[in-house]
């Protein structure tokens, strides 16, 4: 490797399908902006770089030149699921040939979970031994996901627009060790020599003839104006802390800063599916630059992944605006229960101040018991309801559907709720015990969960044709179908896709039965009150189990 290379850069993209066109096109245009700020403080020119885009698998691309680099970033196109680990392991395998002296730097991006390829923690672990990883999330990307990647604490932006400045941003602490490889670059683009972030100790290979050049700039620069006073780094940083901590007066311009205040909020968590807490965030007055905080929920009686599910992430207020909305997802059941509440906490304002004057700002918000105690109705002889629906009043037992109790055809209410990214599937086959044994109608061969890819197999051919069970995202419908009785039937869940689609391959349909499933872990659950909750993320994903909720209950006649 040439002796002026001083940096090792591999950029990790997620290219998943579930990054979408519009927003992998920001993600690009981030590493663009990324790769174009190296070449302007010439540390591209002392820098090898990698480019490893991932879905399902991960490819490893390695230019010859940063401007190669811009190239294979524009062409890179988005397809399959999300594979953390061979990502890592990728990047693993391109650091092992770096030799020793060569700063090695990780910029690794997704916008959501890892859902195949297994556990990425010794691979994530082995990489930030040898490498300085900067995690970036996007969206609904996975703030605990990536932590265990990013070498001091991930940064999360709700916005993939929002990449590019904190791409950016984040080469303050990039520097040249030899600064004549970098001046001369900056004499054909008119950038200052050896310029320093705040709080930035200059490099000491600096030459004094550097540093005399460097002042002489400063001098230049300098106005003599006594009703202007020009602020050192210092002082400026000074200003920002200030700021930051609540400060009712902006002592830059003497003007007094915005104040941010909200709200507590309560909700019905509904007995379905999700709902959503807003809060509102307003200010005293229009902002007159843009207003950032970051955003984080905290258990209290209501814990998350249950009651709730976790929110985090960073917010930008535009200059003009005077309100931003931040939103929690509910989760409902039918459980009669307490009210319950958990806390949103608002941290890191700039350029305005919380209206309690603290550095940190909190609210609750309280999940109101929409559930009442029922009692047995007293009803009239004449006015008994039909023996089909007292006797099938329970028909999911733990997460099967059992009709064994019923005679003939079986008319059944399926509701379904959707909150998942993924177009998914629901069907159900029939089994032969609760261990969900199946028989091959051709060969009379029986095969159990544990049988693996033979199981699933054949479970999909004996499902119920015309039961196939699917819904557009945040909505609920019922869709009526029969069944027959005196049968036990299990759920099956086709992770984006239909059975058209799986073309051989069963990774991504997930059993009742964890032994039955690819990753060897629980996707069904039993949610109570004859209702199934489906988890849709390979290796058990965020485990909330309410990708796809399915309330069963018998028709009445």
């Amino acid at each position: 490797m040439d002796e002026n290379i001083q940096y090792n850069f591999a950029y990790l993209i997620d290219t998943s399908d579930s990054v979408g066109t519009d927003t992998l096109q920001q993600a690009k245009d981030a590493y663009t902006a990324l790769t174009k700020s190296l070449i302007d403080r010439g540390i591209a020119d002392v820098s090898k770089f990698a480019i490893i885009p991932f879905g399902s698998d991960a490819n490893l691309e390695t230019p010859a030149n940063a401007t190669e680099v811009i190239s294979i970033i524009e062409g890179l196109s988005g397809s399959g699921f999300t594979n953390f680990n061979a990502a890592l392991e990728t990047a693993n395998q391109y650091f092992s040939t770096s030799p020793s002296g060569v700063k090695n730097v990780v910029y690794f991006l997704s916008d959501g979970f890892s859902t195949t390829g297994g556990s990425f923690d010794d691979s994530a672990k082995a990489l930030k031994e040898v490498a300085e990883v900067r995690a970036y999330g996007f969206g609904a990307a996975n703030i605990q996901e990536l932590r265990i990647i990013d070498s001091d604490q991930p940064d999360i932006v709700p916005e993939a627009s929002q990449l590019a400045t904190h791409f950016v941003a984040s080469t303050g602490d990039l520097v040249v060790d030899n600064p004549q490889v970098a001046a001369s670059e900056d004499t054909d683009k008119n950038i200052e020599v050896a310029s320093t972030p705040p709080n930035q100790a200059v490099n000491e290979n600096s030459s004094d003839t550097t540093s005399e050049q460097v002042s002489k700039k400063d001098e230049e620069n300098l106005v003599d104006d006594s009703a202007h006073e020009v602020l050192s780094p210092s002082d400026k940083l000074e200003i920002d802390n200030v700021a930051k901590l609540g400060a009712n007066i902006d002592p830059l311009t003497g003007e007094k800063l915005p104040i941010v205040s909200i709200e507590n909020i309560s909700i019905e968590e509904g007995n379905l599916g999700t709902s959503i807490a807003q809060f509102t965030v307003d200010l005293s007055s229009p902002a007159t630059e843009e207003i950032q905080f970051s955003y984080q929920t905290v258990d209290g009686s209501a814990i998350s992944g249950s009651d709730y599910n976790e929110a985090f992430g960073q917010i930008t207020i535009p200059i003009g605006e005077t309100s931003t909305k931040i939103d929690v997802e509910v989760n409902g059941d039918r459980e009669v229960e307490p009210a319950e509440e958990f806390t949103l906490n608002l941290t890191g304002l700039s350029s305005a101040t919380f209206a309690n004057n603290e550095a940190e700002y909190s609210k609750v918000a309280v999940i109101e018991n929409d559930d009442i105690v029922q009692s047995s109705p007293i009803t009239p002889q004449s006015e008994a309801p039909p023996e089909q629906v007292q006797d099938g009043s329970n028909i999911v037992d733990e997460n099967l559907l059992d009709l064994k109790s019923l005679a003939g055809e079986v008319t059944i209410n399926f509701t379904l709720d959707r909150d998942a990214l993924y177009d998914n599937t629901v069907g159900f086959y029939q089994i032969e015990d609760a261990e969900g044994t199946i028989i091959d109608p051709v060969t009379g061969n029986k095969f159990k969960p544990s049988d693996g890819e033979a199981y699933a197999q054949l479970a999909i051919e004996l499902r119920e044709p015309e039961l196939e069970l699917s819904i557009d995202s945040q909505n609920s419908i019922t869709i009526q179908d029969t069944l027959m009785g005196g049968s036990l039937y299990a759920p099956f869940l086709i992770a984006d896709g239909d059975v058209d689609s799986l073309e051989g391959d069963f990774d991504q349909v997930y059993f009742s039965f964890a032994q039955a499933n690819s990753d060897g872990i629980e996707h069904i659950r039993s949610l109570g009150n004859n209702t199934l909750g489906f988890e849709d993320l390979w290796n058990g994903g965020d485990n909330d189990f309410n990708d796809m909720v399915i309330g069963i209950e018998i028709a009445p006649v």
